[in-house]
């Protein structure tokens, strides 16, 4: 892996060892209260206070020429700052910069601010309530640059946005059932836990702003600081050293607005690195119940299913109306089911904003789909891998969206993560008078960002060496040691002849985001155009010095060699030398059409599917109700498998995420106040809770395979594999994640 002896010895540079002359540093005062309004605000003990430069407050945005105070992935409805009331326990309402941390810290507490406490609204129930109080009075506006395929239904209370989709004749396939299935599950709001916090640092030139973070998405976060600003995207410059994990947390602008804001009023360098209590208060992931009814007939075909989605968006929408389009049709699961009706929700409530998270929605619409697949098969009295072969999506089958599955793994998935844990023997083992043992399985389907657009820029130079220009983010995933394979392998150069740059907006080329599971098959397509661009240049002035055809050339080796004839050929360097040339250039991109229709979710939802399956053995004390994870098998179909000792972490990650959320992630909030806000009393998994076989898997195609992404799709099938196996073990489903002793307990006695 590019940058591995880096990375062991403590000598990669984060965002978090950035330094530049004059630097202050940035703190941010937030509301005690999850909904009040702002009655005053005294900062004039702050101002005074030693090492002060600037305190930052809503009014400094009434100034003539001050920036934008409110600014959304998809919706103006987050301020920077806020003035006239705060909407969660968390919300920011000043900022300050010092000359140490410590000064900017005791700064805060010199501010005083005086708060009408208002009626919060701390979950989705209590938000649809009846007569709830409104967490946002007025609509907000849409960005200019909004997204097409998403309608806005016009604000229904404490309903920010909805997605809907409608295929068939939902209720004529409910009456050509035999069987009707309703049940709900619901997923907690967790955290991305990322081992580097957030890390901005702002600084001006002029009217040239230049902002070094730790973001996913280094052109959204330029767009949407442009916008704040009002000048032209070229007049801001971001720079994404290294990052050290994301999971969706760094996606769009997040502290970049306040940080950049205090910059502006300071008129000198501002960092902010964020607190691991503020990282709990910044995004999470989204809070969801998940209403399914799904109609099947006597020989368990499925017929139909109608879907009520709520996502809990927090306080802001962030980008909560792409993520419930996501996860709204992918409730529908990997089944070919004739008739579906879908409604997903995104509400607003007094909590911190949720935004993206690894899986993307489909975590908790896969706990959903395949939690109820289990219990129908069950009362069906049919074999539940048999029960998933039956309504299967196959190759040529139109899925809820109407596109048409050009590729359709499941059946080999699921199969083989059935066999990995000997699925059909001993499904259900009592161990002793207090322990069992049961086994469940899941399957997903998860989309990609769609469309979306990733540009590269090559150049060759004369001494043999490749410089890769991408935007890409490094987050730990091993995206530049992938994009430097693929770049060098058309060119037959060494990978250690490539050096890949980190995203700079000033010189790096457009790329939409770090995520999705996207970067080696869109910028890794990208990159090798812009490979084959270069390599057509030197093989014609090859072929002009050696006097042949370039067709009869082929690149091995940091050399140009004729076929046939391994002893006639000039090395890399040879040919510029004798041509003189100065470096060859070549540009790619990999551009991809399609959207949803908003009124009817028809359309193309995704260039290509994530398609995944996973398979858990676990054991339940049944006095106490704790879950012992044994074996745990996840698999993915990957097309084509670029690096596999890299493919295969990124999979044990997400398997080992999914275990976490199974058991024991969760936020728990009293009264819109967050009780575990640090990683003492916020659960994760452990070393102590790994199981004692932890397998995974790829599927790989033959021939001239696609490149199929990987990073998230194990994660959501190993959550429902593991609720399935506790409901084979105790004979009752669990339908509230995390799945604690005390629900364990709890489902055994209802």
């Amino acid at each position: 892996m590019i940058g591995a002896t880096a990375r062991v010895s403590g000598r990669v540079d984060f965002a978090l060892n950035a330094v530049v002359p004059g630097m202050t540093h940035a703190r941010i005062l937030r509301s005690p209260l999850p909904h009040a309004r702002i009655r005053s605000i005294d900062t004039s003990a702050a101002e005074k206070m030693p090492g002060v430069v600037a305190v930052l407050t809503a009014t400094d945005f009434d100034r003539p020429g001050a920036p934008a105070r409110y600014y959304g992935a998809v919706l103006r409805d987050q301020p920077v700052l806020c003035g006239e009331k705060v909407r969660f326990a968390g919300d920011p309402v000043a900022a300050v910069a010092a000359e140490t941390e410590e000064q900017a810290a005791a700064a805060l507490l010199e501010i005083e601010i005086g708060y009408e406490p208002l009626p919060a609204v701390g979950s989705v129930d209590e938000a649809l309530a009846e007569g709830a109080p409104l967490v946002h009075e007025k609509p907000p506006l849409p960005r200019e640059r909004s997204y097409a395929d998403i309608k806005f239904h016009g604000r229904e209370g404490n309903v920010c946005t909805k997605f809907q989709l409608r295929s068939g004749d939902v209720e004529a396939g409910f009456a050509a059932a035999d069987h009707v299935f309703e049940n709900t599950y619901h997923s907690p709001a967790v955290q991305h836990v990322t081992m580097e916090p957030h890390v901005v640092l702002a600084h001006f030139e002029g009217e040239r702003l230049t902002v070094t973070s730790s973001t996913q998405a280094p052109y959204a976060v330029r767009d949407t600081l442009a916008e704040m600003f009002g000048v032209a995207s070229s007049k801001v410059r971001v720079i994404v050293p290294p990052i050290g994990g994301g999971y969706g947390g760094k996606t769009y602008a997040k502290f970049e607005p306040v940080t950049a804001a205090l910059a502006w009023k300071a008129r000198r360098p501002v960092k902010l690195v964020l607190p691991r209590d503020e990282e709990f208060l910044s995004l999470t992931k989204h809070a969801a119940t998940i209403r399914m009814r799904t109609g099947v007939s006597a020989d368990g075909t499925l017929l139909a299913r109608d879907v009520q989605v709520y996502f809990d968006a927090g306080a802001y929408t962030d980008i909560s109306p792409r993520l419930i389009k996501n996860g709204g049709y992918s409730t529908a699961g990997p089944y070919a089911i004739p008739n579906v009706r879908i409604d997903s929700y995104a509400v607003y409530t007094n909590l911190p904003p949720a935004g993206a998270y690894r899986g993307y929605g489909v975590s908790q619409a896969a706990w959903a789909y395949e939690q109820q697949m289990d219990e129908m098969a069950e009362a069906l009295g049919i074999d539940p891998v048999e029960f998933r072969r039956r309504n299967l999506l196959g190759e040529g089958d139109r899925f809820a969206t109407g596109e048409i599955m050009r590729e359709a793994h499941w059946r080999e998935l699921l199969d083989r993560t059935a066999a990995a844990i000997d699925y059909d023997h001993d499904r259900r083992v009592m161990l002793d008078e207090n322990r069992v043992r049961g086994k469940g399985l899941a399957v997903i389907l998860k989309s990609t960002i769609t469309p979306s657009t990733s540009h590269a820029a090559m150049r060759l130079d004369a001494d043999g060496s490749l410089q890769v220009l991408t935007s890409s983010v490094e987050m730990g995933q091993g995206a530049h040691t992938v994009l430097a394979q693929l770049a060098a392998q058309p060119l037959g150069l060494p990978v250690s002849a490539v050096h890949v740059t980190e995203p700079d907006t000033q010189y790096t080329p457009y790329d939409q985001t770090t995520s999705s599971s996207r970067t080696t098959r869109a910028m890794g397509g990208a990159l090798t155009a812009a490979a084959h661009v270069i390599r057509e240049k030197l093989l014609k002035l090859a072929g002009d010095l050696l006097e042949v055809s370039p067709g009869d050339l082929e690149l091995t080796d940091g050399h140009v060699v004729v076929k046939g004839s391994p002893t006639v050929r000039l090395s890399v360097p040879e040919v510029f030398a004798r041509t003189r040339t100065g470096s060859i250039s070549g540009d790619g991109e990999v551009i991809t059409a399609g959207g949803l229709d908003p009124e009817t979710g028809q359309g193309i939802a995704s260039d290509h599917w994530h398609q995944g399956a996973a398979s858990a053995e676990v054991e339940v004390d049944l006095g106490t109700g704790k879950v012992y994870v044994r074996h745990v098998h996840s698999i993915a179909h990957a097309g084509r498998v670029v690096n596999p000792k890299l493919a295969r972490l990124q999979m044990h990650g997400s398997t080992v995420f999914g275990i976490s959320h199974a058991l024991y992630e969760e936020l728990v909030y009293d009264g819109g106040i967050l009780t575990n806000p640090n990683l003492s009393d916020y659960a994760i998994t452990a070393m102590g809770d790994m199981p004692a076989k932890l397998e995974v898997e790829f599927l790989e195609d033959s021939g001239e395979a696609e490149i199929h992404g990987l990073g998230e799709t194990t994660l959501p099938p190993v959550i429902a594999a593991i609720g399935n196996a506790v409901r084979a073990a105790i004979g009752a489903p669990v339908r509230t994640l995390p799945i604690t002793p005390e629900r364990v307990l709890r489902a055994r006695n209802s």
